[in-house]
């Protein structure tokens, strides 16, 4: 559905002024499939609110970490970051991560 980010710098992933949101996935985690296929059902809502970005925490390590750096939040995975009007508004991890906390911030 969504594909990795091309992206590898976070000021590029911060460019544009919508919202963002930030799925950081590892493809060996169990947890991280099924908090993934939590957001995929409400794909269209999110697609529609929000810019998606999917890090792979295994392929781009370096951006996974500098992205808990900048936002001064500790690197977990799976975890989802919300964005908006330059401040994190929520982040979630592991079998937290749940759409109707997602579609209430959108």
């Amino acid at each position: 559905m969504w594909s990795v980010t091309k992206d590898y710098d976070i000021e590029s992933l911060l460019k544009d002024s919508n919202p963002l949101l930030i799925f950081k996935h590892s493809y060996r985690c169990s947890i991280s499939s099924m908090a993934l296929q939590r957001m995929e059902r409400i794909h269209k809502e999110i697609n529609e609110n929000a810019k998606f970005v999917l890090v792979d925490v295994m392929e781009q390590r370096g951006l996974s970490l500098k992205i808990a750096e900048y936002f001064k939040i500790k690197h977990e995975s799976p975890q989802i970051i919300f964005y908006n009007k330059n401040k994190v508004e929520f982040t979630d991890s592991h079998m937290n991560i749940n759409s109707s906390k997602v579609l209430d911030y959108l």
